[in-house]
């Protein structure tokens, strides 16, 4: 059974002399981790710096001849001997060994292995830190049942495998007797993860393994899923046997997720290997799971069990107060995925009180459909008294060689006087040469080099050789067989004494990373366009619609062209989106923006800028007529009818123009002026479109003004209900109070309903008076209740925007409503002909609760026929407008008649508005209606007033007494 041991042609006698392991104390030194090396019988020889700054301050533990079995911790220190020991002989399973060494109260882990001589005896061991053990439990969890696997068991002494009777279930057998032959089939990437978990349970710092790897077969490669345990153990509890069960997963790898987890693993484990001794972190969002290694947490004085802030608020309280600003910043990019680079310094306290600066590196590994970050992974390296490793340059090739093999590393040297080159094997294995030769003409490297990079690599190295400077650059060479690789070339410049200056090397096959960048630098892009594009309809979005406009505005002088802003509205489009589904909205959506852009010229920018509104931005702009033909055409184009599957839809626009002639001047805003001219296209009616001037900024400004008064008032409670009664027609005794809104302003006096109204519906606050009035009505009856008076039942306006409310229901619910004490009036009775399933429902309720339904305004030409027989209200009201004039026109006394038939004929009692005189009372009592509500039998009173008039009916049986 062959070793992978450090074997050096006469490095060290068999015995294992101090002048053997003396070659190696420049190399333990150089190494970028704590290292250190052991004699044959543990006992340690030499520690490089890194290492001696793990042990307690002001103790020499790690001085040479110390015993390192003296370090190991209970109960992982009999294992850890006997893997040394067995790998000292030559028949340990494998030839790495995970140990944990305690130093003080902190436990270090450190991966050993085997230094061999020529004849391959062993002579000594390397010992190097590590930070990180990979392990995948989640990945059993969600593993296919039937998959096809096997188990096998190996004996930790000796390495030989067997595999149970029972132990196949679809893979191959295994194909290898020795598990350190079988590991040669791990791929090359994953074969480190392997050893370091195999080793960790064999010297007990781990119980159990898993995590998915890949490796080749007669049939092919495949990935396993490994899940390993010690399946047998000694006396003392040491290892024996481990038990390893193995399942194809290589379908499930090939999926978006497995290559995820693949590439997190690899980012993960190079982030380990190239930052050893460093803190490693992993913030897994979407999973959240959160990883910081023993390393970070030693970096701020915290132990394995100290509990610590992870992320977030708490996270940051721990950072100086002149870092915060700097990292909320550098996080809002990430979130904005302006980069997926971390690369920050700052200052964070540390457990015993001070600062300790620390720089962070790291990267974004995975982002949610979102753009936000879910994965990063990083490493912390505490900066705060940073010492430079002075490393020896002569023969640097050779002390280096032992990490230069773990870290994929080719070395190079370069005689200028000689004009000769030295390859090492891995240097020619990287260019594809198979001869052999390591001693090559100078010349010969430029060959290799891509001829499209080939002249600027030449001349940098020559600049190189003329000044004596060192070499670095990155290129492309093609390998013997054609393939295009990316290298990364270092070389030191040294003024050798013995062979005069020469240049010693090193190059790094970097093509994957220079893959990834490319990946990654199209994923930058394509979220640079998502963030400024629109996701649904593809236009440019608001962000985009600024920064064009204001690179526009830069390049443009004070005579340079006309430009115009076009904002437009889509009519209709909430009644699709809530009658059809929002599937239907967004085709609308789509259809819209095919039709503005067709119909607006190919320089024009048309963009999203919000549920349902688009901003066009024409440059060069044409003439105001030319523009109002542009605006009536789209406006065409638009109300034409349009199919969603079978369904026709119908929608339209309206559109707001804003134009300027030249550079516009300070304080001239195009959009909100576009916006300002849409809603006077808007408030005359759907379908049109209107020209900015400077009258809609001081309506505007009025409007703002009314509005703030408005909310103000709303605030300090000036918004209260006066009550207007409602009488029966032929006894004229009381049967109802509607009440009403009104506005009891501190600064304007009492305010009418048409006053405010409008306002408040600009506002959105329709809903807010409604509940306010019912509330206000509902205290007031309690009030004239107690104190002894007879109520009759109260109308309260509702909105469509209040029955629009999924939650109506269970507000309504929390009121506690007398039973049929409340009416509802639908004051915009308009939607009842496109009712939808939320006002169903809530139209529903309000009849289950013992409230009834009134229809206000019958005859001004809102509600229809068709909508009294769905809804079948108790009560509809007639316009005033249809009331007042019948004392003098018979024609509208005829039309009162009709409705109030069509009220009898449905079973329906009819209210008439508008009842202003005496002489309204005989004629509506011939006509047959049933109530009676205006001036002319009482008059809008608040609630004072009101209970004296009730108090004051109470004398006259409830009878009002006309004059």
């Amino acid at each position: 059974m062959t070793k992978a041991g450090f074997k050096r042609e006469g490095l060290m006698s068999r015995g294992g002399n101090a002048d053997g392991f003396s070659l190696f104390d420049p190399l333990v030194e150089a190494l970028a981790g704590p290292a250190f090396v052991v004699s044959v019988d543990l006992k340690i020889h030499r520690c490089n710096a890194l290492c001696r700054s793990l042990q307690v301050q002001g103790t020499n533990d790690l001085q040479s001849g110390a015993d390192l079995r003296a370090f190991l911790p209970h109960p992982q220190s009999q294992a850890a001997s006997n893997h040394l020991e067995a790998m000292r002989h030559n028949h340990a399973a494998l030839d790495v060994a995970l140990v944990p060494l305690k130093l003080g109260d902190q436990v270090h882990l450190f991966s050993i292995k085997p230094m061999a001589d020529s004849d391959g005896v062993v002579t000594g061991f390397l010992g190097q830190y590590v930070d990180i053990i990979v392990r995948r439990d989640d990945m059993a969890e969600v593993l296919p049942v039937g998959s096809p696997a096997r188990r096998w068991v190996f004996a930790v002494e000796g390495g030989a495998c067997s595999v149970p009777e029972e132990g196949q279930a679809g893979l191959p057998e295994l194909p290898h007797l020795w598990v350190a032959e079988y590991l040669k089939t791990v791929h090359s990437q994953d074969l480190g993860m392997v050893q370091n978990a195999i080793s960790a349970m064999i010297s007990m710092v781990e119980d159990r393994l898993c995590l998915p790897y890949r490796v080749t077969t007669t049939g092919g490669d495949m990935t396993l899923l490994g899940e390993g345990h010690v399946s047998l153990r000694a006396s003392d509890g040491t290892p024996l046997e481990i038990t390893i069960s193995e399942t194809d997963v290589t379908d499930e790898m090939e999926t978006p997720v497995g290559r995820t987890i693949f590439a997190e693993n690899e980012e993960l484990l190079r982030t380990t290997v190239l930052r050893a001794y460093q803190g490693i972190w992993d913030h897994d969002f979407e999973r959240g799971r959160h990883f910081l290694s023993r390393t970070w947490r030693q970096l701020r004085g915290y132990s394995p069990n100290d509990v610590v802030p992870e992320t977030g608020d708490t996270w940051l309280a721990t950072v100086h107060p002149q870092d915060v600003g700097y990292l909320r910043d550098y996080r809002r990019r990430l979130d904005l995925g302006e980069t997926d680079i971390i690369n920050y310094k700052f200052r964070q306290r540390h457990k015993e009180g001070h600062w300790v600066w620390i720089l962070t590196r790291g990267r974004v590994i995975r982002r949610n459909a979102q753009g936000r970050p879910v994965r990063i992974i990083g490493i912390d390296t505490d900066i705060t008294d940073i010492k430079t490793v002075e490393i020896e340059s002569r023969r640097m090739a050779e002390r280096l060689d032992v990490v230069m093999g773990a870290g994929g590393m080719a070395r190079w040297e370069y005689s200028l006087n000689e004009n000769q080159a030295f390859w090492d094997d891995r240097l020619l294995a990287m260019l594809g040469i198979t001869d052999g030769e390591n001693h090559r003409a100078g010349d010969a490297w430029a060959s290799f080099i891509h001829p499209d990079d080939r002249a600027g690599v030449v001349a940098h190295s020559e600049e190189c050789l003329e000044q004596g400077k060192d070499v670095a650059r990155d290129y492309r060479m093609v390998t013997a067989d054609g393939a295009v690789i990316h290298v990364r070339s270092r070389g030191k410049y040294v003024e050798d004494e013995e062979t005069g200056p020469r240049y010693y090397g090193v190059n790094f096959d970097i093509t994957e990373d220079k893959l990834r960048a490319q990946e990654l630098e199209i994923a930058r892009a394509g979220l640079e366009h998502e963030s400024r594009h629109d996701a649904l309809t593809g236009l440019a979005n608001r962000r985009r619609l600024d920064e064009v406009y204001t690179e526009h505005i830069e390049i443009m002088s004070e005579k340079s062209g006309r430009l115009a802003v076009l904002h437009f509205d889509v009519d209709l489009f909430k009644q699709i989106n809530d009658t059809m589904g929002h599937d239907a909205g967004d085709a609308t959506l789509r259809h819209v923006a095919t039709i503005l852009q067709k119909n607006t010229p190919d320089s024009a920018l048309v963009s999203r800028v919000g549920g349902d509104e688009f901003v066009a931005l024409l440059f060069n702009a044409p003439e105001d007529a030319l523009l109002d033909e542009m605006a009536a055409h789209i406006i065409r184009e638009v109300s034409r009818p349009f199919y969603y599957g079978p369904q026709e839809c119908n929608i339209g626009t309206s559109i707001g123009i804003s134009v300027v002639d030249g550079l516009p001047t300070a304080g001239t805003n195009l959009f909100i002026n576009a916006d300002l001219a849409l809603y006077e296209a808007k408030k005359a009616g759907r379908g049109r479109h209107r020209f900015y001037d400077t009258t809609m900024s001081e309506d505007a400004r009025r409007r703002k003004n009314s509005s703030d008064a408005l909310l103000a008032g709303f605030d300090q409670g000036e918004i209260t209900c006066y009550y207007q009664p409602q009488f029966d027609a032929t006894t004229l005794e009381v049967t109802g109070l509607e009440a009403l809104v009104r506005w009891e302003s501190a600064k304007y006096g009492l305010m009418m309903p048409d006053e405010f109204l409008q306002t408040a519906g600009d506002m959105g606050l329709i809903a807010q008076f409604d509940d306010l009035v019912l509330r206000r009505s509902l205290y007031d009856v309690g009030v004239w209740e107690k104190a002894g008076l007879v109520v009759p039942r109260v109308s309260v306006n509702v909105s469509a925007n209040r029955l629009n409310d999924p939650e109506l229901g269970a507000h309504l619910s929390r009121l506690n409503l007398p039973s049929r004490k409340i009416t509802f009036e639908l004051l915009e009775s308009a939607f009842l002909d496109a009712r939808n399933d939320v006002i169903e429902r809530n139209l529903k309720i309000i009849g289950e609760m013992g409230i009834d339904i009134e229809i206000d305004d019958f005859g001004s030409g809102h509600a229809s026929i068709a909508s009294l027989l769905e809804i079948a209200p108790k009560r509809l009201k007639i316009d005033r407008s249809l009331v007042a004039p019948i004392v003098d026109h018979q024609r509208q006394r005829d039309l009162v008649k009709i409705i109030i038939g069509i009220g009898r004929m449905l079973d329906i009692r009819v209210v008439a508005e508008g009842v202003e005189t005496a002489a309204h009372v005989p004629i509506l009592q011939e006509l047959g209606c049933c109530y009676l509500q205006g001036f002319g039998l009482a008059r809008p009173m608040d609630a004072q007033a009101t209970e004296m008039f009730l108090s004051g009916l109470a004398e006259t049986g409830g009878v009002l007494k006309l004059a």
